[in-house]
């Protein structure tokens, strides 16, 4: 209870206090809103703002000022509220401050016992005179701090003296409460972009000083906010920092006001923060540090696209180092990052800064370059002017792994205006892929975007670049003109990209010069190869470029060329030249060579249509010959000259047609054009030529011949034709007739609308020899007949050749067909080494045989064949045959989409019919095969019971296998085998071995390796075992086997040797080390 009641008093009385001091801030309250300044009286109150000014200020000033007046106050309840100050500096009348309204609050306890001091102080709409009051308030004849070169510990102390005025500020004036809303500071009078802040500053008993706010800049709003300790009245400040901040999205305009309204380019700064700390041990000495970043700053280029950046530095002064140490500077712009530390220091004659910059770990890789980032090492010297507002590396030196660059720079700034900027580089030696990263995208944009571009690979011979461009000029919208900017670069081993799907000019030498917006690219020499693999020379040539930065953007080529006609043939068919459309030429109907000039302008922009691009090609040529009919004639070892445009094409020439001897003149008119046409063709010989009388005969028919013919009834011609000095051919049949033999060819010539007709055809040669009817159809074979057919000695068939789609569909019946010359071109390893399709004719083909006989290699031949066979030319086709040895052995072979199987009860017979292996006799064997995703082959093949018979390679491993005391053991002539077994891959020109085996009662021997490769090259190794029936027997005891037995070879004994070189004639290598170490140590001397 006692304590019930001690706890009841103290309430009462603490409700009285508070009580009573509500109603006295009530009632003082409201004699200040009905009394007002009267009571007091405006002339004290006028004195009392006026001293509280020059307090504040610190110097004698003159005020103007409306009316006083008493208002409540946020911060000290009573204040004196001055509208529209006007506060200039005694004696000179320099205008300071004008403000719209002035609080000063009043200490509420003095103010009750009638004395007047001041708590706090609020400025809102002011405008104030920053360099005015700078220079009232600057000791002496001394400039303000910014105004002039400061040593960066005396910048320190400025820093920390500006905190201890603060401080005496609020001693001297008794406040400890500042607000400023809306105050403008400007530089003078002129400045059309005043910093407006907000900010509100306190300064607590214990020493602690704290304020936090804003600042505007035009749109822009950066956040303040900051605070500083000072424990002991006069004492050091123990601990400061201030943190400046610019949310994401704030913009800094890169051109001045007016200029970036209308130009619409901005630079969007990112997020920005600034921290400037410090602590002092004892007054004037202590450190200063800075820390500012800023994460995606853009800056738009226009049609060059968006500059990204992101950086951070971290900066310090120490009292007695008398410099800024710069401990981390770095900056990452796109996929370029760059890391700098050094120091900034006052000159010697304190008319300016020194600073020297190094980096170890910078990479440089403009975003729209197309070459990899390059690392490099710089060091960057120089100095700041303040009073002349210029920045100048005087030496700037790159270091990359292939070389250096040198260069010097400087930056004028002028208020209101673009920098000016000042740049020479110097490059020799440097790859071509690196002097591109570092050329800068503001120096000549248009050549920059071109060698950007258009060249790679070489190297840099030696290079310069100039830029001298004053302030202002930048961004202007004018490009920069010839004494602004220019530059030149010689390189070597280089790639041109000329234009358009032109193949660029390879190990090509040359000049690149610009000056403005001009740009001119020579090509000393280079070659130009086309992806068919063709090349062409270029030299003496040159790419014009004028106004570079206007659109359309056309630039002027003129180049020399030679070399052979394919090549120049199908370099002239790429866009933006193509002529394609004028000589219907392909570069397989060319041969010879050419030299020739060509003049085309160039579109370096898109959207040019062709029909503004002019261009001229000029070629002269020597014994070229056209492999295809032109109007009917074969055109060869012309000598002339054509000239093409896009009206006509005119050619002169000398020339063989059909073989004869002629001159010609020929103008076709092109796109249209009313120009004359022309055909001059003066013939030396009345000859008739084959293309004319037997167009498309090209497929069988080449080489000289001479033809005879004869006009019957009706218009018929019959021809004769002596065939001694040409070449005929069937590829299907892989059969043809060399040149010197003997042969002749007559037919009636039937030339209808639809085609032509051979009728009553008869070929006749010594060994060979064809009777039947041919018909042509738009140039080519479409049927034929063939009874009697012969082709070689002993041959006996006919045969029905149908043209099909793209191929040929091929009847054969007869007696017998020496069928050497289709295996070897169908199964020769020189044939599948090239690839299907690789080199050879794509037509398809599907043939049907049924044949009593077929003779193949080494007097083997099978009989009752029959055979289907189809192939589109370009992929392994399908085939399913039958057939049986001569010893009576069954044959069956089937291949499809799935794979290969074949099988034969007389292996030893097939081998040598196919000219594959002659030295195996009888034997079962089966080819098991499936064709994998990448179209190779991999399966089995495995043979039974079979001889190995006067084989030099064999009798060689069986002699290094025998001792002095079992010579003779083994009969090496003939070698019987039991099993022999392997695991094949074929690929595109390539057959694979893998754990293959060959087992018999005397001998045998492992093997695996690549039979033969696209080079016709045999590389097998493996292990040859004597006396395999005795010697596995080791591979077979328990535990022990695996390494008695060398796991696979399963056998105590063996000789490991190699096949490898040419497959025609293998060598023969033996390792007879090997022989002594048994089992499983044998692997120390396989071969690898």
């Amino acid at each position: 209870m006692l304590r019930r009641s001690i706890y009841l008093r103290w309430l009462r009385r603490s409700m009285a206090v508070i009580v009573g001091v509500g109603t006295l801030i009530v009632l003082l309250a409201v004699a200040v809103q009905f009394i007002g300044a009267g009571a007091i009286g405006q002339e004290r109150l006028r004195a009392e703002a006026e001293r509280a000014l020059t307090a504040l200020a610190g110097f004698e000033v003159r005020t103007e000022m409306d009316a006083l007046r008493l208002v409540l106050s946020d911060r000290s309840l009573v204040a004196l509220e001055v509208s529209n100050l006007h506060l200039s500096r005694a004696g000179t009348g320099d205008s300071l401050i004008d403000a719209d309204k002035l609080r000063f609050g009043f200490k509420l306890l003095p103010l009750l016992g009638g004395r007047i001091e001041i708590g706090s102080a609020e400025i809102v709409g002011a405008r104030v005179q920053i360099g005015q009051l700078a220079a009232a308030t600057s000791r002496g004849t001394e400039k303000a701090p910014w105004n002039h070169t400061v040593a960066p510990d005396a910048l320190r102390q400025e820093v920390f003296d500006g905190l201890r005025t603060a401080y005496a500020l609020s001693a001297r004036t008794g406040t400890r409460f500042i607000t400023l809303r809306d105050v403008a500071f400007v530089p003078d009078d002129e400045a059309k972009d005043p910093v407006r802040f907000d900010l509100r500053a306190s300064l607590a008993p214990a020493g602690k000083l704290e304020f936090s706010g804003s600042a505007t800049v035009g749109t822009r709003v950066v956040s303040l906010s900051g605070q500083a300790l000072r424990p002991v009245k006069d004492g050091p400040i123990k601990a400061f920092s201030t943190e400046i901040g610019l949310q994401q999205g704030g913009v800094l305009g890169v051109l001045k006001p007016a200029e970036a309204e209308l130009s619409g380019e901005t630079s969007l700064i990112g997020a920005l923060s600034v921290a400037l700390t410090g602590a002092e041990t004892q007054i004037g000495v202590g450190q200063l540090a800075l820390d500012m970043r800023f994460e995606d700053a853009a800056v738009d280029l226009g049609e060059d696209g968006v500059l990204s950046a992101t950086g951070r530095i971290e900066a310090s002064i120490d009292s007695g180092a008398d410099v800024i140490a710069i401990r981390q500077a770095d900056l990452s712009v796109g996929r370029s990052v760059f890391s700098f530390v050094g120091a900034v220091a006052q000159q010697d004659d304190a008319e300016g800064y020194r600073f020297d910059l190094t980096s170890r770990e910078a990479s440089v890789a403009p975003q729209d370059s197309p070459e990899a980032q390059v690392p490099f090492g710089a060091r960057i010297e120089g100095r700041i002017e303040p009073d002349a507002g210029r920045i100048v590396a005087d030496a700037i030196r790159i270091v990359t792994a292939s070389g250096q660059i040198s260069a010097s720079a400087a930056v004028t700034l002028e208020a209101g205006k673009s920098p000016g900027l000042s740049l020479a580089v110097y490059a020799s030696g440097l790859p071509t892929s690196e002097v591109k990263q570092f050329w800068p995208w503001f120096a000549a944009p248009g050549a920059r975007n071109w060698v950007l571009s258009n060249l790679f690979g070489g190297r840099v011979e030696e290079g310069n670049l100039r830029l001298r461009v004053p302030p202002g000029r930048l961004g202007d919208g004018n490009p920069l003109n010839n004494e602004e900017v220019s530059g030149e670069f010689s390189v070597a081993s280089a790639r041109f990209d000329v234009a358009g799907r032109i193949p660029p000019v390879r190990d090509a030498e040359g000049t690149i010069r610009f000056q403005g917006a001009d740009v001119d690219i020579s090509i000393g020499s280079g070659t130009i190869y086309m992806p068919s693999g063709r090349s062409v020379a270029a030299h003496d040539g040159t790419l014009t470029i004028r106004d570079a930065h206007i659109r359309p953007r056309i630039g002027k080529l003129e180049i020399d060329l030679k070399g052979e006609a394919p090549g120049v043939v199908e370099l002239a068919s790429y866009e933006p030249i193509d002529v394609s459309d004028v000589i219907d030429l392909a570069p397989d109907d060319v041969s010879g060579q050419v030299t020739g000039h060509v003049s085309a302008d160039i579109p370096l922009s898109d959207g040019i249509p062709r029909d503004m691009l002019r261009w001229r090609v000029a070629l002269d040529y020597d014994d070229l010959t056209i492999n295809k009919p032109i109007d009917g004639q074969a055109v060869a070892n012309a000598k002339g000259r054509v000239l093409i445009e896009p009206e006509r094409a005119e050619i002169s020439a000398t020339a063989n047609l059909n073989g004869i001897p002629a001159k010609m003149q020929v103008v076709e008119p092109l796109g249209g054009s009313d120009e004359p046409r022309v055909r001059d063709i003066v013939m030396t010989f009345d000859d008739k030529a084959r293309r004319r009388l037997l167009p498309g005969l090209d497929d069988i028919l080449a080489g000289p011949t001479e033809v005879s013919y004869a006009v019957l009834e009706g218009g018929r011609k019959k021809i004769s034709v002596k065939l001694d000095g040409a070449t005929l051919a069937l590829p299907w049949l892989n059969w043809s007739k060399g040149r010197g033999i003997p042969a002749t060819a007559s037919f009636i010539l039937d030339e209808e609308e639809d085609g032509t007709t051979l009728r009553d055809f008869v070929l006749k040669g010594a060994t060979f020899g064809v009777q039947g009817l041919l018909t042509l159809r738009k140039g080519a074979l479409a049927s034929a007949r063939f009874e009697n057919a012969r082709l070689n000695r002993g041959d006996d068939f006919s045969a029905t050749i149908e043209r099909a789609a793209n191929g040929y569909a091929i009847s054969v019946r007869g007696a017998a067909l020496d069928a050497r010359s289709v295996i070897k071109r169908y199964l020769d390893t020189s044939k599948v080494a090239g690839g299907a399709g690789e080199g050879g004719d794509a037509t398809a083909i599907t043939l049907d045989a049924r044949l009593a006989r077929l003779s193949g290699f080494d007097g083997e031949t099978l009989r009752d064949v029959t055979l289907r066979y189809a192939d589109d030319g370009r992929n392994a086709g399908t085939l399913e045959a039958k057939a049986t040895t001569r010893n009576g052995g069954s044959l069956t072979l089937s291949r499809g989409k799935g794979g290969i199987d074949a099988r034969s009860s007389d292996a030893g017979a097939v081998m040598r019919f196919i000219d594959f292996y002659p030295n195996m006799e009888g034997g079962q064997m089966r080819v098991a095969l499936q064709e994998d995703r990448s179209g190779a082959l991999t399966g089995t093949i495995a043979a039974q019971e079979f001889f190995v018979v006067n084989e030099p390679r064999l009798r060689s491993l069986v002699a290094a296998g025998e001792t002095e005391g079992e010579a003779g053991t083994v009969d090496a002539m003939r070698v019987h085998f039991e099993r022999g077994f392997a695991n094949i891959r074929k690929g595109m020109g390539s057959l694979e071995l893998r754990d293959g085996v060959l087992r018999g009662p005397l001998i045998g021997t492992t093997f695996q390796g690549t039979l033969f490769d696209a080079k016709d090259n045999i590389s097998i190794t493996g292990t040859f075992m004597p006396l395999y029936g005795l010697n596995r027997i080791f591979g077979e005891i328990p535990l022990f086997g695996g390494i008695l037995g060398n796991g696979r070879d399963r056998g105590l004994i063996g000789i490991t040797y190699r096949l490898f070189g040419k497959l025609e004639r293998p060598e023969l290598e033996v390792n007879p080390i090997s022989a002594i170490a048994p089992g499983i140590f044998r692997q120390i001397f396989e071969f690898r």
